[in-house]
């Protein structure tokens, strides 16, 4: 994963620990921050063939198995005890 990703990660982490009375405060920073910054107009990218390659064309029948894991997720949660 890049730096450029891991620092938004971190920023995204943090702002969830920002009491909600600071949020009007970051939100006008962000503002300014943006203004002060020519951003370039993102173009869509396509995501063909993003999973080409990572393991998933050996798994003989992917929905199957895919349904198990999220039955055995659901399971897990169901039994937890809160």
């Amino acid at each position: 994963m890049n730096t450029a990703a891991i620092k938004k990660m971190t920023i995204i982490q943090a702002l969830s620990r920002i009491p909600e009375t600071s949020l009007d405060s970051v939100k006008m920073y962000l503002d300014n921050l943006q203004a002060d910054v020519q951003v370039s107009v993102l173009k869509n990218q396509s995501l063909k063939g993003i999973w080409k390659n990572a393991g998933f064309e050996h798994i003989v029948n992917l929905e199957d198995e895919v349904r198990a894991a999220r039955q055995e997720l659901q399971e897990t949660i169901l039994t937890r005890q809160m």
